[in-house]
């Protein structure tokens, strides 16, 4: 049994007492450093280590696989094939690894959008552009896993201010990224302070409803060859119209 995972504690995902703080681990996975300078095994000068990589990667699939709760950390480590004093290294205490996890979210998300552009000369080729590529982000099955984290982490009471102040900076650097991206994808449509919030709201639900619909077994709405694209384009649409009406609303 690993020290993370003791079963005499009440639950599996108690949080572990270290002297790693979750957010200085979560601080050096995001600037790309482990602080500690270590190239053994694997480990990369820059702190881009193969053992982080192992280690988020299995969480993720745990957390897919088993749930928020019961993917515990001995499950981690065993799919990473490595011990729990490695997690404890690199990120403190299983809310670090949690905190880790977000982060590399985040810079997935930075990467697709950074230098993306919403492109389309009328208002439903660009809001077309605009879903292809949110979903880019949005359609991955790992964000499943962050939104368990950031859902569980949140009504949890016992999580830390210290974490949930992390938690709200990884949301605040997404969110300039997506006002770029929606100001580019609605124009002057923007102009109507809601549209953008529910724009953004409509896309998000639509991936994730995409991933609920593919995992179910009794999925028998529609035929699945070539579904999702073609729900993507129904989706351009449907809102098309009422973009379009805003646009002028907005230019008026």
């Amino acid at each position: 049994m690993g020290a993370g995972d003791d079963k005499r504690s009440r639950r599996v995902w108690s949080v572990t007492t270290t002297t790693k703080k979750p957010r200085a681990a979560a601080r050096r996975l995001q600037r790309g450093s482990t602080g500690d300078g270590d190239t053994a095994n694997g480990d990369t000068a820059n702190g881009d280590t193969a053992s982080e990589r192992l280690v988020i990667d299995a969480a993720v699939s745990c957390i897919l696989e088993c749930g928020f709760y019961r993917a515990s950390t001995n499950e981690i480590a065993r799919r990473a094939g490595v011990t729990w004093g490695v997690i404890q290294h690199y990120f403190g205490t299983r809310e670090g690894l949690m905190l880790a996890v977000l982060q590399d979210g985040i810079r997935h998300f930075v990467e697709v959008v950074e230098d993306t552009h919403v492109e389309g000369n009328t208002p439903a080729e660009r809001f077309q552009n605009l879903i292809d590529v949110l979903l880019t982000h949005y359609g991955r099955p790992e964000y499943l896993a962050y939104m368990q984290i950031l859902l569980n982490m949140d009504r949890d009471p016992r999580t830390s201010d210290e974490v949930r102040q992390t938690m709200q900076e990884v949301a605040a650097r997404s969110q300039a990224h997506m006002r770029n991206l929606l100001q580019e994808g609605l124009g002057s449509a923007t102009a109507n302070p809601d549209l953008a919030t529910t724009v953004f709201l409509v896309i998000r639900g639509f991936a994730i409803s995409q991933h609920i619909q593919g995992s179910m077994a009794y999925d028998f709405l529609a035929p699945k060859a070539d579904r999702s694209y073609r729900q993507r384009r129904l989706l351009a649409e449907l809102m098309t119209p009422y973009l379009e009406r805003e646009t002028k609303i907005g230019k008026s």
